[in-house]
């Protein structure tokens, strides 16, 4: 009886030697994965288009520095993939965005195959990607616009533009909201009221609304939602839009080029994808009006004769 009470005692403490080995190998197995495919998977927005062995992966960026329009623009993207995919069932795109504030680190970290910006990043980008042939269609004021010595490497995809609004009382100040990338008060020329930074553009649009700024001058966005506030008696604000400057416009641009590449670029300024962002309340950058009549109409026109502030600039 006592010998069998020592050699369960020995089975015991073997039982716990051989736990404590097992526990400290699970540890080791985890430590590794993390380190092998964790900091991979972190790292999988910057990889280079990666081929499997049924599917060719494209990496898509999007970087807004701006608001516009009532949708995300980077649902346009999506759709466009979408469709290329479909007539592509070896092709899969990977459409993110990225924050324009820490664009800078993740372009050091690797590149995407295609990139979607806006002003204020352009100088980030430029030395990243590929020069265009042709100019898909785009309106001269707006290929000029993505031109650096002369060579297109951007081309504008999506405008949109800036509006002075007014509840029609006393005016102290105009006041504009800035995402710290774009230039607001370009659009203003010759004020006769003192023009001031609020804060960003929501906040600003929240101060005109709420009334305690009676002067705005906003974006497409704030046409959005300020036209629709005055159809439903909540305000009864005038627009205003500027037809002297704008920076608010969308880019396309390739880090390296492919079949694929270049159909989901020449999609991106077909008519047929360009005449769907009247959806998004945005306006076409081809030698088109998707408008005929209202505010949004006098908008794009607006927009047409508008100066164009170079992207890379």
């Amino acid at each position: 009886m006592k010998k069998w009470n020592i050699d369960k005692q020995k089975i015991k403490a073997t039982q716990k030697i051989a736990l404590k080995i097992f526990l400290a190998a699970c540890v080791c197995v985890v430590c590794v994965y993390v380190f092998a495919f964790g900091f991979k998977k972190a790292k999988q927005f910057v990889l280079y288009s990666k081929t499997t062995a049924n599917t060719v992966v494209y990496n898509v960026w999007h970087v807004e520095t701006f608001e516009g329009g009532s949708v995300p623009r980077i649902n346009y993207l999506k759709k466009i993939a979408r469709e290329i995919e479909k007539q592509n069932p070896a092709v899969l795109f990977h459409i993110q965005q990225i924050d324009a504030a820490k664009l800078a680190d993740n372009l050091e970290a690797g590149l995407p195959d295609i990139i979607s910006f806006g002003s204020g990043v352009g100088k980030l980008v430029l030395d990243k990607l590929e020069t265009f042939d042709t100019d898909l269609g785009v309106r001269k004021s707006l290929v000029d616009s993505g031109k650096f010595n002369g060579k297109i490497y951007a081309l504008a995809y999506i405008a949109s533009g800036y509006a002075m609004f007014s509840h029609g009382e006393k005016e102290e100040s105009i006041e504009y909201g800035t995402t710290g990338f774009i230039n607001p008060q370009n659009a203003i020329n010759n004020a006769k009221l003192p023009v001031k930074n609020f804060g960003t553009p929501f906040e600003t649009y929240k101060n005109f609304v709420y009334y305690h700024n009676h002067a705005l001058l906003g974006s497409a966005r704030d046409v959005f939602r300020i036209d629709n506030l005055n159809k439903i008696g909540r305000t009864n604000a005038s627009i205003t839009p500027v037809d002297s400057y704008t920076d608010l416009v969308q880019y396309i641009g390739r880090t390296r080029t492919d079949k694929i590449i270049n159909l989901f670029c020449s999609k991106v300024l077909s008519q047929t994808e360009q005449n769907k962002l009247a959806d998004y309340h945005l306006f076409s950058t081809l030698n088109t009006k998707l408008y005929t009549d209202g505010i949004y109409s006098d908008m794009e026109n607006a927009i047409f004769n508008c100066k164009i502030q170079n992207v890379f600039i």
